[in-house]
């Protein structure tokens, strides 16, 4: 699918819109307009607003607009999985569909709540963060080691 785009200029930044609300930012540009404090995105967001949506399917996948030959990758844009985004594998620029910024303020976390989430991640799906020590192959209390031994010892023993 190819976009018919509009560029757009808000804080110096300059995006690039369809006629059906849609948006395009340039690589990395998307963390300027993602989080519903920022200025740039509450403009952006307003624009976007006053656009007609537009029957048209969303899971058709898109050619970047900046790449004209690369077809953009689906992807969510946080770890709460609110919102898929489409993402250019050759220049990193990022597609929104009408209406998928305003899904992002609406899911936007606060770094206490990535926090938080980061830690219920962890606990729930076994992600540590192991210290490891600094050989593995000499223990770091000889005594231990010896007991250890002796306890293989006395099983090896007990086995015959």
């Amino acid at each position: 699918m190819v976009l018919s785009l509009e560029p757009l200029l808000i804080g110096g930044i300059t995006v690039y819109t369809s006629a059906q609300g849609g948006v395009f930012f340039d690589n990395s540009q998307i963390f300027k307009f993602s989080s519903p404090e920022l200025k740039h995105g509450q403009v952006l967001l307003k624009y976007l607003s006053d656009h007609i949506e537009s029957e048209y399917d969303v899971s058709l996948r898109i050619n970047c607009p900046q790449c004209k030959s690369i077809v953009m990758m689906r992807r969510y844009f946080s770890p709460v999985k609110a919102v898929e985004i489409d993402e250019c594998p050759g220049c990193a620029g990022i597609w929104l569909d009408s209406g998928e910024l305003a899904k992002i303020h609406e899911n936007h976390l606060t770094p206490k709540e990535r926090k938080l989430l980061a830690h219920e991640m962890a606990t729930n799906h076994g992600f540590i963060t192991i210290k490891s020590p600094t050989s593995r192959f000499t223990p770091t209390n000889k005594n231990a080691h010896e007991a250890t031994v002796e306890n293989l010892v006395r099983l090896a023993l007990l086995g015959l």
